[in-house]
């Protein structure tokens, strides 16, 4: 074997290397990433439910169905648009597919559903509220469609 011959295999076995390398590299960079939106969501959903947030205010009420807006309460509507700026950012995250859909059933699903119903029509044909109302209709629609599947089919979802 000559030189020239080992200088090859040289090249062959450190392309084969690199190219490990870059795949694993790869792998990690996606399982980060998704990690990451996962984090950004869960910061989001966690300042909905911050102690003075309207839905940490409002959630008995909410959880009855009992939730009525009180459009003369200026504070309550401050922290009902507040919530409505964090939806978007949910939306965001959501319409860039960084979180999977099923985590956000999990953990918003229920109260997409009970949230629709507190927008005014105004609110509704408003473009500048349409990505977050938006959000909300189309998981509460999946969150119905979820909740039709049987917990065997639920569990694929939970890891």
């Amino acid at each position: 074997m000559d030189t020239s011959s080992l200088r090859d295999y040289a090249t062959v076995v450190a392309a084969i290397v690199a190219l490990m390398v870059f795949i694993l590299n790869s792998f990690s960079l996606v399982r980060n990433r998704r990690i990451e939106n996962l984090a950004r969501f869960i910061e989001t959903h966690d300042r909905l439910f911050s102690p003075d947030s309207y839905l940490a205010t409002n959630i008995i009420a909410l959880e009855k169905g009992e939730l009525v807006r009180d459009f003369a309460d200026a504070e309550m509507e401050r922290r009902f648009l507040l919530m409505l700026l964090e939806i978007e950012q949910m939306a965001l995250l959501a319409n860039n597919q960084a979180v999977p859909r099923h985590t956000q059933v999990y953990m918003f699903g229920s109260y997409a559903r009970r949230l629709q119903k507190l927008f005014t029509v105004k609110e509704r044909e408003s473009m500048f509220w349409e990505l977050a109302i938006g959000y909300l209709d189309e998981l509460a629609k999946d969150t119905d469609r979820y909740e039709k599947l049987t917990r065997k089919d639920r569990e694929r979802f939970w890891h």
